[in-house]
Formats: structure tokens, C-alpha cells, sequence
């Protein structure tokens, strides 16, 4: 990869990022029109996607969130209150400028329908705050349509630049501190600068990497139009610079020797004698400042702020992007770490020996090992706030497409989950809520209040920690499932036979089916008998499982109950025929060694257990896994029932050895065809252990009764 292209995809990756955190800042802007705090956010973020995007070339971007930018900063200006279809035209920017930037990374001569739409009523709006009526251009078929400099950049009149250079000086004076200089520096050059050679914004670049706040103006008043404008002839005759830097006078005037003397003046600004004040009294000066400096209507061509190093040392935090794959390299190297030191720890020559400094030592190895471990399992964590402010997106469109009123409720947002896991967990959720308020909520607010419940209904998005698991459940407070319903349809389409004892829970997981559909109508957001399949099946590949609660009338919950994370699974180690088995605790239920009495043959269907009134199957894994050993009754082993997407079934063992932590390795090609295996995990005297997949165990039920 060359340096450009490794520069492109940085610039790809941070705008991914500038537009992830775009979309989220501009819902909590709708909530809350007069946070301009916020709005400065989503500003910086529009300014530096422009600023980025044009230098790669993706124009069309460009040019969409410059018009944009312009927009942002009036109000930011002014601070006039933004009207609600205004702001409705923000959200719909920030979607424009997602679809526009897959054009560009894909390479789509095709814009968006939305692209030319939302842009003209941008432009309008523009047009309209600034009191200019809407100016409609006239460009031939081959004449390319480009702005105006001076329109573009133009200020009013000489009287407004002047009165601008002022106002800079007085808030730069007002946060002046001790041991920085304010100077203002006027630039009044020539039109040939350019053939001399000299391009006054490369000598303001470098002046302002010895500023702590740099502010430039520029007078517009006589670039020509495009008709008649020169590239080599310097039509920005006068400029003027506020800057504070630690730099004396003489240093200063160094930066523009090369420049004829009647062409720059570096003035001295004293200091404002005012009386002492409260570090309070001077955080609301600088915000003052910072305010007045975001009203200039100029473009500032070089702008510098850099906190003092004092200030750096006492609140900056430091940073440093790393790629996922370094991680999961570390990750992996620490897993291997882990191994080594169950194996050191538990062999048996080495425990044999009685030496208390040898003791001592694999003590104090495995608390930094498990030291080193946590921190590096902390390194892959991030809160889940972020992934749960990108729904208040989804649940504020579906919300406007179903015309119902929802109120969302967020509980537990700063609870960590692997990274890894956060990237899989978008769009489950979306499905989940969009079922939750298309399906889930009553179909109008009059059905509401005949139900006794607020016009406004509720969704609830929690995120907890549970017996060692992750669990992300979805609320909401609608009509329920209807469990008749669910159970007369499933049999209707064959899902199950209508003789099986099926729980509440085993009931609702059938909507998850696929295919199936409890919906009277259809909408192209639930009732097509999709969606709640690839929620299963997403958190399947997470290791996970879905539980479902509801109460007719109520609402219904939706629950995904998550490992800690993909790298290491919490495992039952179980011995069959010699063999070690690893069940995940997610799964397990209980286990237990039957009485004879409670075990039961039924003739064509096998072995069963009878459970407080359930009868579960009973599987032996000699027989899966076609294993010599010696067959023994049910009642002379051990059973351990488990959960599975079909019901619960019980796993025969010879004998439970503990419960342990193990970190997953991947099988090679030939064993990652059997679907009753998941993974596999060394354990801590070298074994191999399988970790067995549940889910496929069930089946084989089935298949081996028949």
C-alpha cells in the first residue's frame, strides 16, 4: 500500500467515524434545539468532513457539506431558534451525506434521489436567512457552474472588516495570560506577490505553529468574478492577523522578511488592565470569546489554538489508534499465556515438590497472569452508550413512519461489552425495536386509552450484568404476544405437532421461527415473517441466546443474553468415555443423577426424563460421538439438562470434573464440518477439550430414535 492509499483509508476510516458520531449528535439536537454547544459539534464535524473530502477528491461531498457547513454556522452565528421542518431538513443532511459518501467510496456515478432535493432547499434556506432572495444561475451545457469568490467570501463592507479586526483584539486581549504577546499584523500586498514567489498563507501556516490563537481576515471587497479573475495575479490586497504567541516583536516581523517593507506592519497590542478575577469570572470571558470569534461571516484562512503546556500537562489525555488485529494478536498471546501457567501450576511433578519459594512463585505468576489478562480483556471493552444512542435514530424514524408517539428509555448505557461484539449488535437491535413498536405498541393512541395506558408508549433499553453474561434487553409497554395465537399458527404451518408440553418461554421463542408471522397486516418494517430469525441467528454467531418475556395487555421483553466476550467462554467440563467435554454455562440448566423410577423408554423415540412434569429427552454423547465404552443405565450416570432452541434436552456424562474459564481455538477445516462441535480449548495439563454446540445436539435426537 503506498503512502497515499494508506492516507485515503485513514481519511475513510475518521470519516466513518465523523458520520457515526454526526448521526447520533443530530437526534440529541432535535431533543434539544438550544444546545449551540452541541451544534458547534456537529459543525466541526461538517467543517473537517468538507475539508477532507475535497482534498481526496470526492467532490460531490464535498459540495453537499459545504452548503451544509454555511447553514450550521448562521445559527451558530446568530443563535436565531431553529424551526422544527428545519431542523427535520438537518436530519435529512446527515442522511444524505451517509448515502453520498458510499457513492464516493463505491465509485457511483448515481446521487442519491434526496442529493439535489435536499441540497436546493439548503441553498434556499440559506438564502432566505441571509435576506438575499433565492439567485437562480443560468449555465450553459458545457460551462461548468461554479460559485462566486466574492459572494462566496465577500464581506459587506469595508466598515463590518475593520469592525470584525476590533473585536478580535478584544477578546484576544481578554484571554490574554501572563508570558503571551497580542500583536495584530496587516498585510498590504501587491498583485504580483504570486510571480515574486510568495504565498502569504504558507508565512501565516508557520506563524501559526508558534501561536497559542491565531485569527486572520481577509478583505474580499476586490477579487474580480470568474470571468475576468487571474490565478497568478493576488487579488487579496489586505489581510489582517490577530495572534497571541509567547514570540517577542523582532521574532515575529521574521516571518515576513522576504516581503517588501510597505507590505506588512506588526503592531504591539497592549495588554487590558482589568481587575483580578475569579478563575470562574475567566471561563465565562473565554466562552464569550469563543462565541464571538464563531460570528465572523469570513472564511480564516489559517487559524492555530493550542492550549499552554501547563494546561496540557494537567488535564490532556494521550491517545493512539491500534488496529483490531494487533489486538486480537495480544489477545491471543495472552491466551497462550494463560495456558502455559494452568500448566505449570497444575502438573503434577511440579506440585509434587515441596518447596515453599516454589510455591510462592506460581502464586504470585498466576495473579500476574490474571493481572495481565484483565487488562488486556479491558483493552477490547467499550460502554454500550454508543450503540444505544444510534437507535434513538432508529426508533425516531420508525416512530414518524408508524405515526405513533414513543418514549425511550435508556438504563445501564455505560456497561462495557467486547468490541467485537458491539460491531454484530447494531442490527439485531434494530429489528427488535422496529418489531417493538410496529408490532409491539398498540396500533393508535385511541387503542392505547381504551387500554388504560398513556397515548405515549414506551420503549426501554437496559444493559446489566448477569451471573457472569452480558444482558441487553429491549422493553416495551404494548399489547403483548398473544400466546393462543402463536401456538394455533405454529402448528398451523407445521413448526411443531401440537402434542409437545411446551413452557411460555419455549412458546414465545416460535415467533423467532423463520417465516413465521403473527401479523393481521403487512409493513415493510414487521409482518413479512423476517427479521427476528436473523436476530437469532446473529446472536448465535455471538455465542448468545434470545429470551423472550410478555404479558398480554402489558408489553413484551426481549432479552440477548451475551458471554463477556468472543475470546473466552465459561464452560462445564464434562468426561464421557475418557473424553472431555465443554458445555457452555449459558446453557446449562441444572444437573442432577436421576432415580430410576423418573426414566422412561418410549418405544421408536428413546430414553426420557421426567423433570417436575416435562419430559426431556435424553442423549448420550458415546453415542454421538461414537465412543467405546461401557453402557450404563441413565440412573447409574449423570444428566445435565440444557436449553436449546427446540427445548430442553439431557446431556448423559460419566462424570462433572468443574467449572472453568477456557479460551476458544478455532478447529481446522476437516472438524469445523461437525456441527455438534463449536471450538476447542487446551486446558491447563495440556488436554484438549471440545466445546460442544447445543443447539445441534437436538436434532440428533430425532435422527438416532427414529
Amino acid at each position: 500500500m503506498t503512502k497515499q492509499e494508506q492516507v485515503k483509508a485513514i481519511f475513510i476510516e475518521e470519516a466513518g467515524e465523523i458520520i457515526e458520531k454526526l448521526d447520533i449528535d443530530i437526534i440529541r439536537f432535535e431533543e434539544n434545539s438550544c444546545d449551540f454547544n452541541l451544534l458547534n459539534e456537529i459543525f466541526r464535524g461538517v467543517h473537517t468532513l468538507k475539508g477532507n473530502a475535497n482534498a481526496f477528491g470526492f467532490t460531490r461531498l464535498g459540495e453537499f457539506v459545504h452548503h451544509f457547513e454555511d447553514v450550521l454556522d448562521h445559527y451558530r452565528s446568530t443563535q436565531d431558534s431553529i424551526e422544527e421542518h428545519n431542523l427535520e431538513l438537518f436530519v435529512g443532511s446527515v442522511d444524505v451525506i451517509k448515502e453520498v459518501m458510499t457513492c464516493e467510496l463505491d465509485v457511483i456515478d448515481q446521487l442519491p434521489e434526496s442529493y439535489a432535493e435536499c441540497l436546493e432547499k439548503i441553498k434556499t434556506l440559506l438564502s432566505l436567512k441571509k435576506g438575499k432572495g433565492v439567485v437562480v444561475v443560468e449555465a450553459s451545457d458545457n460551462a461548468p457552474l461554479l460559485n462566486d469568490l466574492a459572494s462566496e467570501f465577500g464581506l459587506d463592507c469595508y466598515d463590518q472588516y475593520e469592525s470584525l479586526v476590533e473585536k478580535s483584539i478584544q477578546v484576544h486581549q481578554a484571554i490574554q495570560t501572563e508570558g503571551f504577546n497580542l500583536y495584530k499584523i496587516d498585510l498590504t500586498l501587491d498583485n504580483d506577490c504570486y510571480k515574486r514567489g510568495f504565498d502569504y498563507t504558507l508565512f501565516l501556516k508557520n506563524l501559526a505553529e508558534k501561536a497559542n490563537s491565531m485569527e486572520s481576515f481577509f478583505n474580499m471587497q476586490n477579487v474580480p468574478t470568474f470571468d475576468t479573475f487571474r490565478s497568478d495575479e493576488n487579488s487579496i490586497t489586505q489581510v489582517s492577523v490577530v495572534v497571541l504567541t509567547p514570540l517577542s516583536l523582532e521574532d515575529v516581523e521574521e516571518f515576513f522578511e522576504y516581503l517588501f517593507d510597505n507590505e506588512y506592519r506588526v503592531t504591539f497590542i497592549a495588554p487590558q488592565v482589568v481587575a483580578e478575577v475569579t478563575v470562574a469570572a475567566k471561563a465565562e470571558v473565554v466562552t464569550k470569546a469563543e462565541v464571538v470569534a464563531n460570528t465572523q461571516p469570513t472564511k480564516a484562512v489559517a487559524t492555530a489554538v493550542k492550549e499552554s503546556d501547563a494546561s496540557n500537562g494537567a488535564t490532556q489525555k494521550s491517545t493512539i489508534r491500534i488496529d483490531t488485529f494487533k489486538l486480537d494478536e495480544l489477545f491471543d498471546s495472552v491466551g497462550e499465556l494463560v495456558i502455559a501457567q494452568n500448566f505449570i501450576a497444575q502438573n503434577e511433578k511440579i506440585r509434587s515438590i515441596e518447596d515453599e519459594s516454589i510455591n510462592r512463585a506460581i502464586e504470585t505468576l498466576s495473579k500476574i497472569t490474571k493481572r495481565i489478562q484483565d487488562r488486556v480483556m479491558s483493552l477490547r471493552m467499550v460502554a454500550i452508550k454508543d450503540t444505544f444512542d444510534k437507535m434513538k435514530r432508529v426508533i425516531r424514524d420508525t416512530s414518524k413512519k408508524t405515526g405513533k408517539e414513543v418514549q425511550l428509555i435508556v438504563q445501564g448505557e455505560e456497561t462495557e461489552i467486547d468490541k467485537t461484539m458491539i460491531d454484530s449488535l447494531s442490527d439485531p437491535l434494530i429489528h427488535i425495536i422496529r418489531n417493538a413498536i410496529d408490532h409491539g405498541l398498540e396500533a393508535d393512541a385511541a387503542e392505547r386509552v381504551r387500554a388504560g395506558k398513556n397515548v405515549e408508549g414506551k420503549i426501554t433499553l437496559k444493559a446489566f450484568h448477569k451471573s457472569g453474561s452480558i444482558v441487553i434487553s429491549v422493553s416495551d409497554d404494548g399489547r403483548g404476544i398473544n400466546k393462543d395465537k402463536v401456538l394455533s399458527k405454529a402448528i398451523e404451518r407445521g413448526v411443531i405437532s401440537g402434542d409437545e408440553n411446551l413452557t411460555d418461554s419455549q412458546i414465545f421463542g416460535l415467533i423467532m421461527q423463520p417465516g413465521f408471522s403473527t401479523a393481521d397486516t403487512i409493513s415493510d418494517l414487521s409482518g413479512r415473517g423476517v427479521g427476528l430469525d436473523v436476530v437469532k441467528t446473529s446472536i448465535e454467531k455471538l455465542r448468545g441466546k434470545i429470551e423472550i418475556d410478555s404479558k398480554e395487555g402489558e408489553g413484551t421483553t426481549f432479552s440477548m443474553v451475551l458471554p463477556l466476550t468472543l475470546a473466552i467462554i465459561d464452560g462445564m467440563l464434562v468426561r464421557t468415555s475418557e473424553e472431555i467435554y465443554i458445555i457452555p454455562t449459558l446453557s446449562v440448566v441444572e444437573s442432577f443423577r436421576p432415580e430410576q423410577e423418573i426414566v422412561h423408554i418410549v418405544k421408536g423415540k428413546g430414553e426420557f426424563v421426567s423433570l417436575r412434569g416435562q419430559y426431556i429427552p435424553i442423549i448420550r454423547l458415546s453415542d454421538v460421538f461414537t465412543l467405546e465404552t461401557q453402557r450404563i443405565e441413565p440412573w447409574e450416570g449423570i444428566l445435565v439438562c440444557v436449553e436449546t432452541d427446540a427445548g430442553r434436552i439431557a446431556i448423559m456424562v460419566d462424570e462433572l470434573i468443574g467449572r472453568q474459564q477456557v479460551v476458544i481455538k478455532t478447529l481446522g477445516k476437516s472438524l469445523a464440518k461437525l456441527k455438534e462441535i463449536s471450538g476447542g480449548a487446551i486446558l491447563g495439563n495440556g488436554d484438549i477439550a471440545l466445546i460442544l454446540n447445543i443447539d445441534a445436539l437436538r436434532p440428533l435426537i430425532e435422527a438416532t430414535h427414529v
